[in-house]
Protein backbone atom coordinates (compact mmCIF):
# COMPACT_ATOMS: atom_id res chain seq x y z
CA UNK A 1 0.00 0.00 0.00
CA UNK A 2 1.03 2.97 -0.81
CA UNK A 3 1.66 6.32 1.22
CA UNK A 4 -1.47 8.02 -0.68
CA UNK A 5 -3.90 5.13 0.47
CA UNK A 6 -1.99 5.58 4.36
CA UNK A 7 -3.00 9.52 4.70
CA UNK A 8 -5.41 10.88 6.79
CA UNK A 9 -6.45 14.12 6.87
CA UNK A 10 -7.05 14.77 10.95
CA UNK A 11 -9.30 18.23 10.98
CA UNK A 12 -10.76 17.78 14.97
CA UNK A 13 -8.97 17.18 18.08
CA UNK A 14 -11.42 13.75 17.91
CA UNK A 15 -9.94 12.87 15.05
CA UNK A 16 -6.15 12.90 15.93
CA UNK A 17 -7.15 10.78 19.52
CA UNK A 18 -8.81 8.27 17.17
CA UNK A 19 -5.35 8.24 14.56
CA UNK A 20 -3.06 7.44 17.13
CA UNK A 21 -5.38 5.05 19.33
CA UNK A 22 -5.82 3.27 15.58
CA UNK A 23 -2.55 2.88 14.87
CA UNK A 24 1.02 1.70 17.12
CA UNK A 25 3.24 3.78 15.05
CA UNK A 26 2.39 6.81 12.94
CA UNK A 27 3.14 10.02 11.39
CA UNK A 28 1.69 13.21 12.08
CA UNK A 29 2.65 15.99 9.89
CA UNK A 30 1.46 19.45 10.36
CA UNK A 31 1.28 21.79 6.90
CA UNK A 32 1.25 25.52 7.59
CA UNK A 33 1.39 27.85 3.97
CA UNK A 34 4.83 29.11 4.15
CA UNK A 35 7.22 28.07 1.78
CA UNK A 36 9.32 25.64 3.91
CA UNK A 37 6.17 23.42 3.69
CA UNK A 38 6.62 21.42 0.10
CA UNK A 39 10.50 20.72 0.70
CA UNK A 40 9.64 19.44 4.15
CA UNK A 41 6.71 17.18 3.31
CA UNK A 42 8.97 16.07 0.02
CA UNK A 43 11.62 14.52 2.28
CA UNK A 44 8.51 12.66 4.19
CA UNK A 45 7.02 11.84 1.37
CA UNK A 46 9.83 9.98 0.01
CA UNK A 47 10.46 8.39 3.29
CA UNK A 48 7.56 7.15 4.60
CA UNK A 49 6.38 5.71 0.82
CA UNK A 50 7.38 2.14 1.53
CA UNK A 51 6.76 2.33 4.86
CA UNK A 52 3.33 0.74 5.07
CA UNK A 53 3.71 0.14 8.81
CA UNK A 54 2.95 3.84 9.25
CA UNK A 55 0.54 4.79 8.57
CA UNK A 56 0.18 9.41 7.72
CA UNK A 57 -1.89 12.03 9.34
CA UNK A 58 -1.67 15.90 7.69
CA UNK A 59 -3.06 18.35 9.70
CA UNK A 60 -3.82 21.46 7.43
CA UNK A 61 -2.76 24.23 10.08
CA UNK A 62 -4.58 26.92 8.45
CA UNK A 63 -7.80 24.99 8.14
CA UNK A 64 -7.64 22.80 11.81
CA UNK A 65 -6.00 25.08 13.76
CA UNK A 66 -7.85 22.74 16.82
CA UNK A 67 -6.63 19.68 15.88
CA UNK A 68 -2.98 21.16 16.04
CA UNK A 69 -3.27 22.74 19.46
CA UNK A 70 -4.50 19.35 20.51
CA UNK A 71 -1.31 17.61 18.89
CA UNK A 72 1.28 20.24 21.11
CA UNK A 73 -1.56 19.32 24.34
CA UNK A 74 -0.85 15.93 24.26
CA UNK A 75 2.80 15.52 23.39
CA UNK A 76 3.79 18.59 24.72
CA UNK A 77 5.87 19.69 21.40
CA UNK A 78 5.71 23.54 21.17
CA UNK A 79 3.82 23.86 17.67
CA UNK A 80 5.40 24.94 14.61
CA UNK A 81 4.42 24.77 10.96
CA UNK A 82 5.82 22.35 8.79
CA UNK A 83 6.12 19.84 11.70
CA UNK A 84 6.53 16.12 11.41
CA UNK A 85 5.88 13.88 14.72
CA UNK A 86 6.47 10.21 14.69
CA UNK A 87 4.41 8.62 17.45
CA UNK A 88 5.15 5.34 19.01
CA UNK A 89 2.05 3.58 21.19
CA UNK A 90 0.28 7.40 21.32
CA UNK A 91 3.82 8.66 22.55
CA UNK A 92 5.55 11.34 20.38
CA UNK A 93 8.98 9.95 20.31
CA UNK A 94 10.57 11.95 17.52
CA UNK A 95 9.34 15.32 15.79
CA UNK A 96 11.52 18.15 13.56
CA UNK A 97 10.22 21.30 12.55
CA UNK A 98 10.58 23.98 9.59
CA UNK A 99 14.19 23.48 8.01
CA UNK A 100 14.99 20.62 10.31
CA UNK A 101 12.63 18.70 8.28
CA UNK A 102 15.47 16.75 6.17
CA UNK A 103 15.98 13.79 4.33
CA UNK A 104 19.08 13.03 7.26
CA UNK A 105 16.50 13.77 10.02
CA UNK A 106 13.78 11.65 8.92
CA UNK A 107 15.96 8.71 8.49
CA UNK A 108 17.37 8.96 11.55
CA UNK A 109 14.22 9.17 13.40
CA UNK A 110 12.84 6.08 11.42
CA UNK A 111 16.24 4.39 12.07
CA UNK A 112 16.42 5.26 15.86
CA UNK A 113 12.85 4.40 16.59
CA UNK A 114 10.94 2.08 14.43
CA UNK A 115 12.14 -1.55 13.57
CA UNK A 116 11.32 -2.19 9.71
CA UNK A 117 8.99 -4.28 8.99
CA UNK A 118 9.45 -6.66 6.24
Amino acid sequence: MGLKERITFLTTPEQVDQFLAAHETSAIFKAGTCHKTPTAFEHVQVLLEDRDDLPLGIIRVVEARHASNHVEKLTGVRHESPQLLLFKGGKSVFDRDNWDITAEAVAEGLQSHFVRVA
